[in-house]
């Protein structure tokens, strides 16, 4: 399992981005982990200043049919705050975004599809991925623990007892790496100081006060040093750093890109992989696209030319 230096970490995030995510030796899950964790800090530091300005994006969409340049965003937040300028409601966008078939303006329409297929963070794909590997990943430990006749209360079961809860509260203690764990968290991410800090702050440090010492396991690596923080090694499981997609002209056929069987054909894919069932697809520059950038590796057979 992974751990990374803080000063090989902090240059990989400099330098990493869309374009060169396959040019590095880590898994690509743990890459395209670090690239979304640090698109995201972005969108979060830049919000308020596009907030502002709506009225200068919408009269720019008026004017040429296109948004400013200096408006860089994901995909997905793009289309949002476009549609929130141009005076939509929460519902409508809501509602427009699932299902952009529904919007008049062709512009627009178009635009909104292209979101829905390329954003890797924020589209209806990308949050049913961000759900599933969340899933996978809990699922492994609770398999261990069983496997192991380990007695635990889970976040559902904690709940009721009120207070910020941990995914597993542990009955008696398990001894890990030479302590004794009360708790486990289970974080579908790679653990980055900021990420660990934010969440030291709203849960872990909660958690410690409450429950005693526990572990974070940050499925796809962290930062050499983090307290608390483990890369999932005792649980065995590495599936989510092994996630891989194969083309096969026998494979699924994913369809045309801006329409609704594409984004249905991908959630499926999706539960294929929570259900961990082999991702077989027909080559579609489209899927291949989001599929990597979730951190799926793209496996072709050899008779098939790149398409």
């Amino acid at each position: 399992m992974l751990k990374i230096e803080l000063r090989d970490f902090i240059r990989l995030r400099r330098m990493l981005n869309l374009r060169n995510l396959d040019r590095f030796s880590y898994p690509k899950p743990t890459l395209s982990s670090i690239l979304s964790q640090k698109i995201v800090e972005r969108v979060k530091a830049r919000h308020p200043v596009y907030v502002k300005r709506l009225n200068e994006i919408a009269e720019h969409w008026k004017e040429k049919g296109k948004l400013p340049r200096w408006f860089v965003a994901p995909p997905m937040i793009k289309v949002k705050l476009l549609m929130k300028a141009l005076g939509f409601t929460k519902s409508e966008i809501r509602r427009y975004t699932n299902n952009p078939d529904l919007i008049e303006d062709e512009n627009l329409r178009r635009l909104v599809w292209k979101a829905n297929v390329t954003d890797f963070i924020y589209s209806p794909i990308a949050t049913k991925f961000h759900q599933v590997k969340g899933r996978i990943g809990e699922e492994i430990i609770q398999s261990r623990l069983e496997s192991l006749g380990v007695e635990y209360l889970t976040e559902d079961e904690l709940r009721k007892r009120g207070g910020k809860t941990p995914d597993f509260l542990l009955e008696k203690p398990l001894k890990i790496d030479g302590f004794e764990v009360k708790w486990i968290e289970s974080k579908a991410m790679f653990g980055d100081p900021s990420v660990h800090s934010q969440y030291w702050r709203r849960q872990y440090y909660e958690y410690l006060k409450r429950f005693g010492r526990g572990i974070v396991v940050y499925w796809f690596g962290h930062v050499e040093g983090l307290f608390l923080a483990s890369t999932g090694s005792e649980f065995g499981g590495d599936r989510l750093l092994n996630m891989n997609a194969h083309l096969s002209d026998d494979g699924m056929d994913i369809g045309e890109p801006f329409s609704r069987e594409f984004v249905n054909n991908m959630l499926e894919l999706m539960d294929l992989f929570y259900e961990g069932e082999k991702i077989v697809i027909k080559p579609n520059r489209w899927a291949v696209n989001i599929l990597s950038r979730l951190g799926f590796r793209i496996i072709a057979d050899d008779d098939l030319s790149d398409r």
